[in-house]
């Protein structure tokens, strides 16, 4: 009897190259969340400098209009960071959908290739037992 073979190997070695493609998008992702993370901290950093400032010194209209004018555009990145990390918390929800889909893709493709290494396992065995029977019989009557 021949060796076993699936003939979808090719298939699932196709599927599981695509599976890491899209860990490695996914990855990118949360790469690219942690910068926002990032980005919001140091926004959050500069906004409690320049609250300490304030209360630290005594300033002139010039320099409280300065502050003013740099709060409000800390808010303003702030708002930026928020909804460029909002956008990637979507991006990822959705690359996460596609990562579990490869991998549901992946594990049907395994559970045929065991289910038709089964089949080939009882039929190569039900061969052997044949040869052997045959093998017996034609020795026995030989002997006789």
């Amino acid at each position: 009897m021949r060796r076993f073979q699936f003939r979808l190997d090719s298939v699932l070695g196709w599927r599981t190259v695509e599976l890491e493609i899209e860990e490695g998008r996914l990855e990118q992702l949360f790469a690219e969340r942690r910068n926002w993370d990032a980005q919001a901290l140091a926004i959050e950093d500069g906004r409690r400098d320049a609250a300490r400032v304030l209360t630290a010194e005594t300033l002139d209209g010039q320099q409280l209009a300065a502050f003013s004018f740099h709060r409000r555009h800390l808010e303003r990145e702030a708002g930026r960071i928020a909804g460029r990390r909002a956008d990637c918390e979507k991006r990822i929800a959705l690359q996460q959908r596609k990562v579990a889909e490869a991998e549901r893709k992946i594990r049907l493709l395994e559970r045929l290739k065991e289910r038709r290494l089964a089949e080939w396992t009882i039929e190569f065995n039900r061969e052997l037992e044949a040869q052997a029977s045959e093998t017996f019989l034609s020795k026995w009557v030989r002997g006789r």
